[in-house]
């Protein structure tokens, strides 16, 4: 018997896709869906994106990632998933020129 797992959210398929090649590849869709919709019921901060056309999540359980969420019809839509992006800071390259 299959246990259906509903949550706030629409995931789109793109979204579930996004998740299993960037963050679950091993995943199957099912598996994938319920991850992300698991991971987002704890989600509090909603940011704004640059063009305010959507918002972004970012989760803290057992998988991290980010959400990009648009408002849908019934229920907001993720739209995409993203790696973190809390990997720690780069340290910029400083190239000096030598003449």
């Amino acid at each position: 018997m299959t246990k259906m797992i509903t949550g706030d959210f629409f995931i789109t398929p793109h979204a579930v896709r996004q998740f299993q090649n960037r963050i679950a590849p091993w995943m199957n869709y099912e598996q994938a869906l319920g991850a992300i919709i698991r991971e987002l019921r704890d989600v509090k901060e909603f940011r704004s994106t640059l063009n305010g056309k959507a918002y972004y999540v970012r989760t803290s359980g057992k998988w991290h990632f980010r959400a990009v969420i648009q408002k849908g019809d019934i229920l907001p839509a993720v739209i995409t998933i993203l790696r973190s992006g809390k990997r720690g800071k780069r340290q910029r390259k400083s190239w000096e020129a030598n003449d």
